[in-house]
């Protein structure tokens, strides 16, 4: 994987809409598809895998949905990413073997510091732009 992929993106876009239920209120499939612009099928992949690594959680049913199975200030960038990239480095596996290996990992270690942001703080970020846009159409 060389950096982010649009699998890592809608990820984020995902768990940001699904931040904004809760157990006792899930949010639905369809919703975040909704909102997202992003095909239900497709979300559904990026779901089962940040179920697995244990970011989010669903509950079947007609009220069912999905909600976060950690508080936001327990989630990083890098627990997303990592969990739908299965590799999140720069550069793929074979160039890190070349004689700019060392480049590489030092820049990775870098870009691995500045994706443990907290989610918490995007959500934040989100909410103040909300603020400060005006959409005309």
């Amino acid at each position: 994987m060389s950096l982010l992929t649009t699998k890592g993106v809608y990820g984020l876009m995902a768990i940001i809409e699904i931040s904004k239920g809760d157990r006792t209120n899930p949010v639905s499939l369809k919703d975040i598809s909704l909102v997202t612009n992003i095909s239900k099928n497709y979300l559904e992949q990026l779901l089962n895998n940040l179920r697995k690594n244990g970011i989010v959680s669903s509950i079947k049913g007609i009220k069912g949905g999905y909600y976060l199975s950690k508080a936001l200030d327990e989630i990083t960038l890098f627990d997303i990413f990592n969990s739908l990239e299965n590799e999140f480095n720069l550069v793929s596996t074979e160039l890190r073997d070349s004689p700019y290996g060392a480049f590489f990992d030092e820049y990775d270690k870098k870009l691995k510091e500045l994706f443990t942001q907290p989610l918490s703080s995007i959500k934040i970020d989100s909410e103040q732009a909300g603020k400060y846009l005006n959409y005309v159409i």
